[in-house]
Protein backbone atom coordinates (compact mmCIF):
# COMPACT_ATOMS: atom_id res chain seq x y z
CA UNK A 1 0.00 0.00 0.00
CA UNK A 2 3.08 2.33 0.56
CA UNK A 3 5.87 2.60 -2.21
CA UNK A 4 9.30 5.33 -2.40
CA UNK A 5 9.69 6.35 -5.88
CA UNK A 6 12.84 7.71 -7.58
CA UNK A 7 13.57 9.17 -11.19
CA UNK A 8 16.22 10.71 -13.09
CA UNK A 9 15.67 11.66 -16.61
CA UNK A 10 17.60 13.77 -19.29
CA UNK A 11 15.98 15.52 -21.97
CA UNK A 12 17.49 17.65 -25.25
CA UNK A 13 15.44 19.69 -27.37
CA UNK A 14 16.20 20.83 -30.20
CA UNK A 15 13.63 23.07 -31.10
CA UNK A 16 13.44 26.79 -29.40
CA UNK A 17 10.93 29.04 -27.66
CA UNK A 18 11.59 32.95 -27.81
CA UNK A 19 8.82 35.09 -26.96
CA UNK A 20 8.45 38.63 -25.15
CA UNK A 21 5.25 37.70 -24.45
CA UNK A 22 3.40 36.79 -20.60
CA UNK A 23 1.63 34.22 -22.41
CA UNK A 24 1.75 32.05 -25.21
CA UNK A 25 0.39 33.61 -28.54
CA UNK A 26 0.16 31.89 -32.12
CA UNK A 27 2.84 34.41 -33.12
CA UNK A 28 5.67 33.46 -30.58
CA UNK A 29 8.97 32.42 -32.57
CA UNK A 30 10.13 29.10 -32.18
CA UNK A 31 14.12 28.90 -33.99
CA UNK A 32 16.03 25.35 -34.55
CA UNK A 33 19.44 24.91 -32.79
CA UNK A 34 22.14 26.00 -35.35
CA UNK A 35 26.00 26.68 -35.02
CA UNK A 36 25.57 29.61 -32.70
CA UNK A 37 22.47 28.16 -31.09
CA UNK A 38 23.30 25.11 -28.57
CA UNK A 39 20.43 22.22 -27.82
CA UNK A 40 18.63 22.52 -24.69
CA UNK A 41 19.96 20.11 -21.86
CA UNK A 42 17.77 19.36 -18.66
CA UNK A 43 18.53 17.07 -16.03
CA UNK A 44 15.87 16.29 -13.65
CA UNK A 45 15.87 14.29 -10.24
CA UNK A 46 12.95 13.09 -8.36
CA UNK A 47 11.97 10.97 -5.38
CA UNK A 48 8.51 10.72 -3.80
CA UNK A 49 6.14 8.69 -1.46
CA UNK A 50 3.18 7.26 -2.38
CA UNK A 51 0.25 5.64 -0.02
CA UNK A 52 -2.88 4.11 -0.82
CA UNK A 53 -5.06 3.78 2.11
CA UNK A 54 -8.61 3.39 3.90
CA UNK A 55 -9.91 0.03 2.20
CA UNK A 56 -9.09 -1.10 -0.95
CA UNK A 57 -7.40 2.25 -1.93
CA UNK A 58 -10.29 4.37 -1.00
CA UNK A 59 -7.78 7.05 -0.75
CA UNK A 60 -4.54 7.69 -2.69
CA UNK A 61 -2.08 10.37 -1.63
CA UNK A 62 1.47 11.94 -2.86
CA UNK A 63 4.66 14.07 -1.43
CA UNK A 64 7.05 14.45 -4.28
CA UNK A 65 9.97 16.77 -4.70
CA UNK A 66 11.72 17.38 -7.83
CA UNK A 67 14.93 19.78 -9.33
CA UNK A 68 15.62 20.19 -12.75
CA UNK A 69 19.16 22.02 -13.73
CA UNK A 70 19.08 23.50 -17.20
CA UNK A 71 21.43 23.89 -19.68
CA UNK A 72 21.93 26.29 -22.81
CA UNK A 73 18.47 28.66 -21.88
CA UNK A 74 18.10 30.50 -24.46
CA UNK A 75 16.69 34.57 -23.76
CA UNK A 76 16.41 37.33 -26.20
CA UNK A 77 18.51 41.39 -24.98
CA UNK A 78 16.76 43.62 -23.74
CA UNK A 79 14.60 46.14 -26.81
CA UNK A 80 14.93 43.00 -28.65
CA UNK A 81 13.21 42.64 -32.11
CA UNK A 82 12.06 38.79 -32.13
CA UNK A 83 9.23 38.78 -35.01
CA UNK A 84 10.08 38.53 -38.59
CA UNK A 85 13.70 39.15 -38.14
CA UNK A 86 15.94 36.82 -40.28
CA UNK A 87 19.29 37.88 -37.99
CA UNK A 88 17.15 36.61 -34.78
CA UNK A 89 20.16 35.16 -33.48
CA UNK A 90 22.01 38.63 -32.96
CA UNK A 91 19.04 39.30 -30.61
CA UNK A 92 19.90 36.04 -28.20
CA UNK A 93 22.21 35.43 -25.39
CA UNK A 94 22.09 31.59 -23.79
CA UNK A 95 22.78 30.59 -20.08
CA UNK A 96 21.27 28.24 -17.44
CA UNK A 97 18.44 27.17 -15.70
CA UNK A 98 17.07 25.46 -12.31
CA UNK A 99 13.69 24.16 -11.72
CA UNK A 100 12.48 22.93 -8.31
CA UNK A 101 9.40 22.05 -6.19
CA UNK A 102 7.35 20.01 -4.25
CA UNK A 103 4.04 18.28 -5.04
CA UNK A 104 1.07 16.98 -2.76
CA UNK A 105 -1.54 14.84 -4.21
CA UNK A 106 -4.63 13.28 -2.69
CA UNK A 107 -7.07 11.85 -4.14
CA UNK A 108 -10.85 10.00 -3.17
CA UNK A 109 -12.16 6.90 -5.54
CA UNK A 110 -14.99 5.94 -3.87
CA UNK A 111 -18.09 7.08 -2.75
CA UNK A 112 -20.75 9.21 -4.12
CA UNK A 113 -18.86 11.98 -4.21
CA UNK A 114 -15.05 11.59 -5.91
CA UNK A 115 -12.56 14.22 -6.71
CA UNK A 116 -8.64 15.17 -5.93
CA UNK A 117 -6.91 18.01 -4.80
CA UNK A 118 -3.57 18.37 -6.01
CA UNK A 119 -0.68 21.75 -4.98
CA UNK A 120 2.45 22.26 -6.13
CA UNK A 121 5.06 24.81 -4.58
CA UNK A 122 7.58 25.44 -7.14
CA UNK A 123 10.29 27.65 -8.90
CA UNK A 124 11.43 28.05 -12.25
CA UNK A 125 14.32 30.66 -12.51
CA UNK A 126 17.53 31.91 -15.10
CA UNK A 127 20.51 32.95 -15.19
CA UNK A 128 21.90 34.55 -18.12
CA UNK A 129 25.12 36.86 -18.48
CA UNK A 130 23.73 40.19 -20.05
CA UNK A 131 20.08 40.15 -18.34
CA UNK A 132 19.26 41.27 -14.98
CA UNK A 133 23.24 42.07 -14.05
CA UNK A 134 23.76 38.61 -13.84
CA UNK A 135 21.50 37.61 -10.73
CA UNK A 136 19.26 34.84 -11.44
CA UNK A 137 15.49 36.13 -12.63
CA UNK A 138 12.34 33.95 -12.82
CA UNK A 139 11.26 32.33 -15.81
CA UNK A 140 8.20 33.54 -17.95
CA UNK A 141 6.91 30.18 -16.84
CA UNK A 142 7.58 30.66 -12.88
CA UNK A 143 4.26 30.22 -10.97
CA UNK A 144 5.04 29.70 -7.05
CA UNK A 145 1.34 28.45 -6.19
CA UNK A 146 -0.46 25.75 -8.42
CA UNK A 147 -3.74 24.44 -6.49
CA UNK A 148 -6.25 22.30 -8.72
CA UNK A 149 -9.75 20.80 -6.39
CA UNK A 150 -12.09 18.78 -8.33
CA UNK A 151 -14.71 17.06 -7.20
CA UNK A 152 -17.62 14.77 -8.93
CA UNK A 153 -20.91 13.99 -7.02
CA UNK A 154 -23.13 11.03 -8.22
CA UNK A 155 -26.44 11.84 -6.65
CA UNK A 156 -28.64 8.90 -8.77
CA UNK A 157 -28.12 7.24 -12.19
CA UNK A 158 -29.85 10.16 -13.72
CA UNK A 159 -27.89 13.05 -12.26
CA UNK A 160 -24.05 13.97 -12.01
CA UNK A 161 -22.70 17.41 -10.78
CA UNK A 162 -19.08 18.08 -11.17
CA UNK A 163 -16.79 21.16 -9.96
CA UNK A 164 -13.42 22.09 -10.86
CA UNK A 165 -11.31 24.80 -9.03
CA UNK A 166 -8.17 26.01 -10.21
CA UNK A 167 -5.77 28.82 -8.71
CA UNK A 168 -2.01 29.65 -9.93
CA UNK A 169 0.03 32.39 -9.18
CA UNK A 170 0.57 35.35 -11.98
CA UNK A 171 3.09 34.76 -14.29
CA UNK A 172 6.30 37.20 -14.09
CA UNK A 173 6.20 40.15 -16.44
CA UNK A 174 8.99 43.07 -17.29
CA UNK A 175 7.39 46.60 -16.84
CA UNK A 176 9.55 49.98 -16.51
CA UNK A 177 10.37 50.97 -13.28
CA UNK A 178 10.11 54.80 -14.39
CA UNK A 179 9.78 57.15 -17.08
CA UNK A 180 10.99 60.92 -17.60
CA UNK A 181 9.90 63.79 -19.83
CA UNK A 182 12.20 65.13 -23.39
CA UNK A 183 10.37 67.94 -25.39
CA UNK A 184 7.07 67.03 -24.27
CA UNK A 185 7.29 62.69 -25.01
CA UNK A 186 7.61 60.71 -21.98
CA UNK A 187 9.93 57.62 -22.33
CA UNK A 188 9.87 55.02 -20.02
CA UNK A 189 12.69 54.08 -18.22
CA UNK A 190 13.73 50.30 -17.36
CA UNK A 191 15.80 51.57 -14.43
CA UNK A 192 18.03 48.48 -12.63
CA UNK A 193 17.44 46.55 -16.19
CA UNK A 194 15.52 43.74 -14.00
CA UNK A 195 14.00 41.04 -16.27
CA UNK A 196 10.75 39.94 -15.17
CA UNK A 197 10.17 42.37 -12.51
CA UNK A 198 6.35 42.08 -11.60
CA UNK A 199 3.47 39.55 -11.53
CA UNK A 200 0.79 39.72 -13.31
CA UNK A 201 -2.41 39.13 -10.97
CA UNK A 202 -3.24 36.09 -9.76
CA UNK A 203 -5.27 32.95 -11.50
CA UNK A 204 -8.30 31.27 -10.34
CA UNK A 205 -11.48 30.13 -11.80
CA UNK A 206 -14.22 28.21 -10.75
CA UNK A 207 -16.41 25.53 -13.70
CA UNK A 208 -19.23 23.71 -12.86
CA UNK A 209 -21.10 21.02 -14.37
CA UNK A 210 -24.99 18.83 -14.35
CA UNK A 211 -24.68 16.05 -16.29
CA UNK A 212 -28.74 14.21 -17.04
CA UNK A 213 -27.91 10.67 -18.63
CA UNK A 214 -30.96 10.40 -20.99
CA UNK A 215 -30.72 6.70 -21.62
CA UNK A 216 -28.40 3.92 -20.91
CA UNK A 217 -28.72 0.20 -21.92
CA UNK A 218 -26.75 -2.27 -23.32
CA UNK A 219 -25.74 -0.73 -26.52
CA UNK A 220 -26.22 2.81 -26.62
CA UNK A 221 -25.58 5.85 -24.23
CA UNK A 222 -26.99 9.45 -24.21
CA UNK A 223 -26.89 12.64 -22.00
CA UNK A 224 -27.22 16.13 -21.68
CA UNK A 225 -24.32 18.01 -20.00
CA UNK A 226 -24.63 22.02 -18.52
CA UNK A 227 -21.98 24.19 -17.82
CA UNK A 228 -20.52 27.42 -16.87
CA UNK A 229 -17.16 28.26 -17.15
CA UNK A 230 -15.82 31.02 -15.30
CA UNK A 231 -18.89 30.89 -12.78
CA UNK A 232 -17.92 33.84 -10.88
CA UNK A 233 -17.23 36.48 -13.34
CA UNK A 234 -13.26 36.55 -12.66
CA UNK A 235 -11.45 38.73 -15.06
CA UNK A 236 -8.15 36.88 -15.69
CA UNK A 237 -5.34 39.02 -17.26
CA UNK A 238 -4.26 37.35 -20.52
CA UNK A 239 -1.30 40.41 -20.38
CA UNK A 240 -0.96 43.77 -19.53
CA UNK A 241 0.56 46.82 -21.67
CA UNK A 242 0.86 50.45 -20.94
CA UNK A 243 -1.07 53.20 -22.72
CA UNK A 244 1.49 56.23 -23.33
CA UNK A 245 0.19 60.04 -23.33
CA UNK A 246 2.93 61.51 -24.93
CA UNK A 247 1.59 65.14 -23.93
CA UNK A 248 1.11 65.04 -20.26
CA UNK A 249 3.99 63.64 -17.61
CA UNK A 250 2.42 60.85 -15.34
CA UNK A 251 -0.41 60.42 -17.79
CA UNK A 252 0.88 56.73 -18.86
CA UNK A 253 -1.20 53.82 -17.37
CA UNK A 254 -1.67 49.93 -17.43
CA UNK A 255 -4.26 48.43 -19.33
CA UNK A 256 -5.61 44.35 -18.27
CA UNK A 257 -6.32 42.66 -21.21
CA UNK A 258 -8.86 39.69 -20.28
CA UNK A 259 -9.80 37.27 -23.33
CA UNK A 260 -12.52 35.84 -21.11
CA UNK A 261 -13.75 38.19 -18.96
CA UNK A 262 -16.92 37.22 -18.11
CA UNK A 263 -18.76 33.31 -17.15
CA UNK A 264 -19.12 31.21 -20.27
CA UNK A 265 -22.57 28.98 -19.96
CA UNK A 266 -22.90 25.52 -22.00
CA UNK A 267 -24.99 23.16 -22.82
CA UNK A 268 -23.88 19.75 -24.65
CA UNK A 269 -25.70 16.56 -25.58
CA UNK A 270 -23.23 13.67 -25.73
CA UNK A 271 -23.90 9.74 -27.15
CA UNK A 272 -21.79 6.51 -27.79
CA UNK A 273 -22.51 3.32 -28.82
CA UNK A 274 -20.97 -0.16 -28.86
Amino acid sequence: SASIKGGYNRMVQNLHLISNTAASVPFDVWTPSTNNIKPEIADQFTIGYFKNFSGVNDYEASVETYYKALQNQIDYIDGANLLLNRYLEGELMSGKGRAYGLELYLKKNTGKLTGWISYTLSRSERQVTGISNGNWYPNRFDRLNNLYIVAQYKHSDKWEFAANFVFSSGTPTTFYSGQYNVQGYTIPDAGNNTRNNVRNPNYHRLELSATYNVKKTKNWESSWVFSVYNAYNRRNPFSIYFSTNYGNLGQNKAIQFSVIGGLIPAIAYNFKWR
